[in-house]
């Protein structure tokens, strides 16, 4: 399950990548914090069509003039009472605040269930990655830091293969066997990867990258844009394939009393989302204005467009205020009216706050942060399609909790407690 796009997923790499191991800790902690500010905006979403008949409308289906198969999804739109669940515990944790280092994490980068009887995780402020039992017993750890076969002085991307799990790091792919042996340890040297805002990530033996498009986009509020094209290669190849061009994380520049420019983020997050995975593979689109997918072979080939129109009204005045707030209190302070200006008010927020596709090809879309249910319970609600573009149903999942690896019965997540240390837990899947 793997994730493309304009979200610095280890904003402590992108630093090191940026600044070296020469700048002070002030100014690195001043820029990491900048980055955390720029993809904190989370969105309550609902998007689309507001005619209440529209819940009873069926999926429909016809061709584009592309001859592109277009789903449009009203409604609940799903199979059957369409609702799937978490078991109400998760069936094993791991980690502990504070104990055995095998069993603290600090920044997880990711985490995948290789088996049933083993677990594989990727801490890269340890610089390691750990093999964990399925009881969740601490069997191996290799890497470590330094430039030595299997080390790696930072990690940005885990991912599986047939032979097992690899790792892209610093500037080389590693490669180790479910048991945690070493395969190979491969440098690359490929001019787009220097863009640190536009991971590289693998799968199987195809890569995927991404370049920035000079000049970016101005959208229609003003507001500028970076716009990068998503390239496709495979590993040792000297071709790139261009898979489309995409919308980064929305920008504009306010002056304050001092004379200085000051960025400030889109409350809405209109950026694009890409994930690929699933078996046989596809990468899939999200343009979030439009909650529409484009579901596509990792060639590039689309195979179908799925919109998804919401039948809920838009979000209330408090959830636009409190985006607007939270865009207001970033790194450098920008009064609400100026940040309203730059970034006029919608009428709604529109489709998906993550994208992932899962081991067995279904899509997951989060469309909804921190619902609270009648007992207090926190969760954040995700929608899941078939590559086919038929509505599975809904899962709710614990609030703050990111998907690291969803398999056919399955949901790995890693989460957070009170004290924000990371641990993992792996629920079970059940399909109503």
């Amino acid at each position: 399950m793997r994730f493309i796009g304009l979200t610095v997923r280890n904003p402590k790499a992108a630093r090191r990548w940026l600044l070296g191991p020469a700048i002070g800790p002030r100014v690195a902690g001043c820029l990491s914090g900048m980055i955390s500010i720029l993809i904190l905006c989370v969105l309550t979403v609902s998007a689309g069509c507001t005619d209440p008949d529209a819940r009873d409308l069926p999926p429909s289906s016809a061709k584009d003039s592309a001859g592109i198969e277009v789903i449009d999804i009203r409604g609940s739109g799903s199979e059957g009472d369409g609702v799937w669940r978490l078991t109400p515990d998760p069936l094993l944790t791991i980690g502990v605040v504070a104990g055995e280092p095998e069993y603290e994490f600090s920044y997880v980068v990711g985490a995948f269930r290789l088996a049933p009887d083993t677990i594989v995780v990727l801490d890269d402020d340890a610089g390691e990655l750990r093999f964990y039992d399925g009881l969740g017993n601490h069997i191996r750890t290799v890497g470590g830091r330094g430039e030595g076969p299997g080390e790696f002085e930072w990690a940005t991307d885990i991912s599986t293969f047939a032979g097992g799990v690899q790792l892209k790091a610093s500037n080389k792919r590693i490669r180790f066997s479910s048991s945690g042996d070493l395969i190979s340890d491969d440098s690359f040297r490929w001019t787009p990867l220097q863009q640190y805002l536009c991971p590289l990530t693998f799968l199987g033996d195809e890569v995927f990258l991404c370049d920035f498009v000079e000049g970016g986009i101005v959208l229609d509020d003003g507001s500028q844009a970076p716009q990068y094209r998503l390239l496709h290669t495979v590993w040792g190849g000297q071709r790139f394939d261009t898979l489309g061009l995409f919308t980064g994380l929305a920008t504009a520049f306010h002056r304050g009393n001092d004379g200085r420019l000051q960025a400030v983020s889109d409350p809405f997050e209109r950026q694009d989302h890409v994930a690929l995975g699933g078996s046989p593979p596809v990468v899939v689109t999200l343009r979030r204005d439009l909650y529409e997918l484009t579901i596509m072979t990792t060639e590039g080939q689309p195979l179908r467009i799925v919109r998804r129109h919401e039948a809920e009204e838009a979000p209330g005045d408090e959830v636009i205020d409190s985006l607007y707030q939270r865009a207001a209190s970033g790194l450098f302070e920008v009064a609400r009216a100026d940040v309203e200006r730059l970034f006029p008010r919608r009428r709604a927020v529109v489709g998906g706050w993550e994208l992932a596709v899962d081991r067995v090809g279904n899509i997951w879309v989060g469309v909804e942060k921190e619902r609270v249910d009648t007992t207090g319970r926190r969760y954040d609600m995700y929608e899941v399609f078939r590559t086919d573009g038929s509505l599975l149903g809904s899962v709710a999942v614990p609030a703050g909790a990111r998907l690291a690896d969803v398999g056919e019965d399955y949901v790995l997540l890693v989460t957070r407690n009170e004290l924000d240390v990371p641990f993992l837990a792996l629920y079970g899947l059940v399909k109503d």
